[in-house]
């Protein structure tokens, strides 16, 4: 194994670790919003740890006496920072879509252990409303 995979390597699953867990809690939590920035979160990281594990690597290897010539093309790095988003993208994308998936399967399997949090179902409707005797309440139809 080469310098530079002795430091991309635990990098590298470092930031898969990192945009996994992002992606997996993005996926157990419903709406919009938090998803989202969890996704972003967990892009963000994978690709930051792609470049920076890369970048590292490469200057690890060059630092090796007598370093053979593939140490010095450091296009892979360049081509991590522009393009590093993709695979990580697509990597956030799948966990969460995995998650989600699993987590509809099992509400459509058993409704009531794994209940929907859909709001509608949680808010009370107007039959199930209490009268407290506030004389401020206005009259039930």
């Amino acid at each position: 194994m080469t310098p530079y995979h002795e430091v991309f390597i635990p990098i590298f699953l470092m930031g898969i670790l990192i945009a996994g867990g992002l992606s997996l809690l993005a996926g157990m939590r419903s709406g919009c919003l938090i998803p989202g920035i969890l996704l972003v979160g967990g892009t963000l990281s994978l690709w930051a740890a792609l470049f920076l594990g890369s970048d590292m690597g490469y200057r690890a290897w060059q630092k090796m006496p007598d370093p053979p010539d593939e140490a010095f093309s450091d296009a892979s790095v360049l081509g991590a920072f522009v393009m590093g988003w993709f695979p990580a993208s697509i990597f956030c994308i799948i966990v969460f879509g995995t998650v989600r998936s699993v987590r509809c399967l099992l509400h459509w399997a058993n409704p009531d252990v794994f209940p929907s949090t859909n709001i509608a179902s949680i808010a009370p409707g107007p039959e199930e409303t209490m009268d407290f005797g506030n004389p401020y309440q206005s009259p039930r139809s």
